[in-house]
Parts: structure tokens; sequence; C-alpha cells
């Protein structure tokens, strides 16, 4: 795929964008891709990197348009529209490994959803977040459905009804993001690796912990550390 380049070296599994021309907008075929490499990514893998080629990160999804012609219901347009958004961010949020985000340049709409989606999302210090799509007079239900376990209430709304960019500084104080740094590759490069030298089973076991532990009662979450725990060290001495 042209719009997508996926490669995995050792443990790494690496995603890149490759619409830098086109600021990387989020094609379907984009998205169905992402989705089907970080559910099931191969057993050997502990880290998946998320990347951009060119100057932005991600500047938002490109226009899906109905059939020409076509007549279509609200039904209709939730299908071609709604569920495969939402089914992609699904995934990329319950992806069985960590993922780390490389965020440079803008990171709007669904670009800013698929930083906040990372579990170690690293940006450029010139980076910009933003969720604009109520400019365009669009209701941004989607993005938000991405962002709304991840950010306060205050926060989200702002993003939202604001459509105000932040700064990378700022998207970090508000917890969008994990990091900034003025050495992008150093510090990406740097996490990585030390993730893909954890064997997949520890990594695999932190990532379960980090989906399933907020919805779960104290003596749920610490039934499932010990056994997340054990299951993991007694994979490593197999």
């Amino acid at each position: 795929m042209t719009e997508l380049k996926i490669e995995q070296t050792g443990a790494v599994l690496e995603i890149t964008l490759t619409r830098g021309d086109a600021g990387n907008a989020l094609t379907p075929a984009m998205a169905d891709g992402i989705a089907a490499a970080v559910s099931d990514p191969a057993p050997e893998v502990s880290v998946i990197l998320l990347r951009a080629e060119g100057p932005d990160f991600c500047t938002g999804r490109a226009p899906v348009m109905p059939p020409k012609g076509a007549r279509m219901t609200a039904n209709d347009l939730r299908a071609l529209i709604s569920d495969p958004v939402l089914a992609f961010y699904d995934a990329l949020r319950s992806a069985p490994v960590p993922v780390v985000a490389r965020v440079q340049g803008r990171a709007a709409g669904v670009g800013c959803a698929l930083a906040a989606l990372a579990d170690v999302a690293i940006a450029a210090e010139d980076a910009v977040f933003s969720v604009p799509e109520m400019n365009h007079d669009i209701a941004p239900t989607l993005v938000m459905d991405a962002l709304v376990d991840r950010l306060p209430r205050a926060v989200l709304a702002r993003l939202v009804l604001t459509r105000q960019p932040v700064s990378a500084a700022e998207a970090q104080t508000l917890g969008l993001i994990g990091v900034v740094s003025d050495d992008l590759d150093g510090v990406v490069a740097q996490v990585v690796e030390a993730l893909a030298k954890n064997s997949p089973a520890v990594t695999r076991a932190v990532k379960a912990f980090l989906l399933r532990a907020p919805e779960s009662s104290g003596a749920t979450r610490r039934e499932l550390a010990a056994l997340l725990n054990a299951s993991a060290t007694a994979e490593r001495f197999r």
C-alpha cells in the first residue's frame, strides 16, 4: 500500500503514514491497514511504532463520499463513516502491545486521536494538536470517543468547542501526550529500543493491565495484577 508502510524488524513493528504530500490525511484503506496490523502483531513483537513521513503527523481524515446520486439514510451514513472509524479507534486502543507514536507538525482531528490513543506519544516541540471539525460544521463525536477516556471533560470540551490548537508543551500538561522533546528521533529510538529489549510476555502483560485495570475494582485489580505478573514471569522462563 503506497499510503502506508508496515515493516517488522525483530521485536519492533513499525507503521508509517506515507501521504506526507497530503498531510497524511487518513484514508479508509490506511485505517484498515493500521487496524489489522495492530490487532494481531506477530508473537515476537514487543512494541509498535506509529510514525509519519513529511512535515505533519496527520492532519485529519480524508473525505469519505457517498456513491454519486445515492440517497442515504442516517443508518447508511453510520455504516459508511462512523462505524469503521470507531472500530479503527478501538483496534488501536486495544493493541496487545504498547504503541509508541512519533508526532511532528500538525496532529488534527483523527491525528490528535491517534496521538492520544498511543500508550506513549512523543512529540516534537513544534507539534500542534487540534480538533477543528466544528469549523466545518461537523460534529466531532468520533474523535471525542477516542479522547474521552484520555482527557478531563473540561479539557475535551475546550479542544472541541473552541477549536483552538494547543502546543506540544500544553498538550503534555493537559495529559493528551506523554513526552515532548527537541530530540524527537533520539527519544523515540530510546523508548522503542528499551521496549524491544523486553520479552513480548512482559510488554503484553503491562498493556493488558493498562487496558483492564481502570475499569476494575480494587480486589479485581489486585487479582489482575497478580495474574498478569505470574503469567509473564512464567512465560519468560519457559
